[in-house]
């Protein structure tokens, strides 16, 4: 009893932290998703109307599941793309090639800076007036030869995923890195020995012993790609911009919730009611891909 009263000694701050700061609100956004509720006033109980007008009302659904197919998109494009170029570069400096210390260094600081910093530095970069890309591409071409960006619904979302992957490959990277750092180094000679070469090596030593990062990372992976929100707000504002085409379910959550877009009004009940639906999705979306991740490691 005595051991297990210090245990508790232990766990009970971050436990009651935790609960303060999820827990209750989690039961609270499940409660007030039930009432049409403004935030201010008398709550009116629903049941299940704000999730049937959710799915089935045809201005609310359309803009819900557009929503939810951009970060689909952004999953795929974590999976496919970021997470191979952070595996790739976390390769490259543990065998140390040519500046690796330089290229770890430059990977990495994108991360440590705020996202509203990067989102700024990329408004420089792509406004259709001021920014940098135009300038040259009018110097060169003239007027005419100028983008619209941001404005572009066609290279609007590949110019998020450039941000993304410029802003978060270092993150990836560095846990990659420590767990390759932790491969014995007498099973990577003995594949040196064997006639392995540094892709195979890769292949058959470096990528099996990695799994416990991958799983790691796939998961953080899967969470931020399904909770997007502060970088698209930066760069096109809390509508998504043109069409919607890098409109997100928080975005949309946001919008209903305190942007008053819910007819003119906000409407936490309604917003309660994404949060709900999002908690339901991720948590599933997590435990397929640790099931998923726990077969390989078998």
């Amino acid at each position: 009893m005595k051991k297990r009263k210090a245990y508790l000694g232990f766990i009970a701050p971050g436990f009651i932290l935790y609960t303060v700061f999820m827990i209750i609100p989690i039961g609270c956004a499940v409660y007030y998703s039930f009432f049409n509720w403004s935030g201010i006033g008398p709550m009116e109980f629903i049941g299940l109307g704000n999730f049937k007008k959710l799915f089935t009302d045809a201005r609310m659904s359309r803009i819900f599941f557009n929503a939810l197919k951009n970060n689909l998109k952004y999953l795929v494009c974590v999976l496919l793309i970021i997470t191979p170029l952070q595996i790739f570069f976390a390769y490259m400096i543990s065998i140390k090639i040519y500046g690796h210390k330089y290229i770890r260094m430059m990977l990495f600081l994108p991360y440590v800076i705020s996202t509203s910093i990067v989102g700024f530095f990329a408004i420089l970069l792509l406004d259709p007036n001021i920014g940098l890309f135009n300038e040259i591409l009018g110097a060169i071409g003239g007027p005419d030869a100028k983008l619209a960006w941001l404005g572009d619904p066609n290279l609007v979302f590949k110019i998020f995923v450039c941000v993304v992957i410029w802003q978060c490959i270092g993150s990836g990277m560095m846990i990659f890195y420590a767990n390759m750092q932790e491969i014995p180094a007498d099973i990577l000679e003995a594949s040196v020995i064997d006639g392995a070469g540094e892709v195979k090596k890769f292949f058959y030593v470096v990528l099996p012993m990695i799994r416990s990062s991958m799983t790691t990372n796939i998961t953080l992976s899967v969470i931020y790609a399904m909770t997007m929100f502060d970088l698209p707000y930066i760069l096109v504002g809390p509508q998504g911009g043109v069409n919607n085409k890098l409109d997100f379910v928080n975005m949309v959550f946001y919008r209903y919730a305190f942007g008053g877009s819910y007819f003119g009004e906000t409407s936490i009940g309604f917003g309660s009611s994404i949060s709900v639906t999002m908690f339901v999705i991720i948590l599933t979306f997590s435990l397929v891909t640790t099931r998923v991740m726990r077969r390989f490691d078998d």
